[in-house]
């Protein structure tokens, strides 16, 4: 123990040139600094004594390796690069994540937000640079970095090292702006509903709940949804804009984005998505909610590309209709909002394709309303100037 804790010092403080090892994916349980790296369960991890080898065939699974006490003041190392050795496909993509602002993995959201980029943007045979100034986060309380949206299934990627380092051979590209991820409000004491598709049966008894419980909420929704005419939606959000909520938009088909095969196919979604939304309801968005949460850096890139200055929102109390919905005797996504809502998430995800979750929705409304917190639209609680005052 004594000498494994004096290699994370060592690892920690780095050589005279200021380097920080991360990773040297010697050790399966543990990385450079003594802390917890791992893989998500649905991924093939093959460790080699000196390396992890990587095969996802899902753009949703992730590696994960964490800084000293998952929350690492890093804004010294702003200037320097981090640097991956790596052999195989590089069409994955390096997010670094950001601790919440309590550091606690108990605490929701857990991350509460990340950048990311494209490894295949500042390779250079095994090595990638990315400057540290790429990754727009807090890094007062810097939690990890992830390797992530592994976008070929079929090939592998074997890392041997990441650290940060003082300087990198020769030039790196520019950043790709990226729009902001967000996890949770950021006006305090407050709460949102984001409510994404659903099915045309339960439209009515949904809004009728919403409305009658006083609140207003954000709907998603699903371009090729909303241009069919034998389809009730067009009429369902006209009168949701009218009753004072808010619409944003959340792809065309409600594929997984990052796992499309080209950039003209994820732009595509985008662009008809938003000309969905533009044309049925006169709404020039700019929030986004991304088919089943999926993130990686060409997705970000592209709505930045596609339709600036867009917010992208994911969520810190998930109802859980995606596991129980079908079958909820027990009302287990009741319990979901309940645990999420003692963590100290305040965004929703909600969906409106069981009458499990509409039954229960009313009780989501309650609980929400009784941890004291006001509810609104989305866009109220990320403080957006452009939003409607409360």
């Amino acid at each position: 123990m004594l000498v494994q804790g004096l290699l994370s010092i060592l690892a920690f403080a780095g050589t005279a040139f200021g380097e920080l090892v991360l990773d040297r994916f010697d050790n399966s349980g543990i990385n450079a600094l003594g802390n917890w790296h791992g893989c998500d369960g649905s991924m093939s991890c093959q460790w080699n004594g000196d390396s992890l080898t990587i095969q996802s065939a899902d753009t949703d699974n992730s590696f994960f390796t964490q800084f000293k006490g998952a929350c690492q003041d890093l804004g010294s190392f702003n200037d320097q690069f981090l640097h991956i050795v790596c052999s195989g496909d590089k069409k994955f993509s390096v997010a670094l994540t950001q601790n919440n602002n309590g550091c606690d993995m108990s605490r929701a959201p857990y991350p509460e937000t990340w950048d990311i980029v494209n490894a295949e943007d500042y390779s250079n045979g095994e090595d990638i640079y990315i400057p540290m100034s790429h990754f727009n986060i807090m890094k007062s309380r810097t939690l990890g970095v992830a390797l992530k949206a592994f976008r070929n299934p079929g090939a592998s990627t074997t890392f041997s090292l990441i650290e940060i380092v003082d300087s990198a051979p020769g030039g790196v590209p520019e950043k790709k702006p990226t729009g902001p991820l967000y996890f949770s409000c950021t006006r305090p004491n407050s709460i949102a509903f984001g409510i994404d598709d659903g099915i045309p049966s339960l439209t009515e008894d949904m809004m009728k709940i919403v409305d009658s419980e006083g609140i207003k909420v954000t709907f998603f929704v699903v371009g090729n949804s909303l241009d069919n005419p034998d389809l009730p939606f067009k009429a369902l959000y006209k009168r949701a804009l009218a009753n004072g909520h808010q619409v944003g938009f959340h792809s065309y088909t409600h594929p997984k984005l990052e796992g499309l095969n080209s950039v003209s196919a994820i732009d595509d979604e985008f662009l008809r998505s938003h000309d969905a939304v533009m044309r049925n309801l006169g709404v020039d968005s700019r929030y986004f909610r991304a088919p089943y949460g999926t993130d990686g850096a060409l997705t970000r890139q592209r709505l930045e590309a596609t339709v600036p200055g867009t917010k992208i929102i994911n969520w810190s109390v998930d109802i859980e209709d995606w596991i129980w919905g079908p079958n909820d005797p027990d009302r287990q996504q009741t319990l979901a909002v309940q645990r999420d809502l003692s963590k100290g998430g305040n965004l929703f995800v909600a969906h409106y394709l069981y009458i499990s979750t509409v039954e229960q929705l009313r009780q989501f409304i309650k609980d929400a309303k009784a941890t004291g917190k006001q509810i609104m639209r989305v866009d109220q609680c990320l403080m957006d100037p452009n939003a409607p005052p409360l």
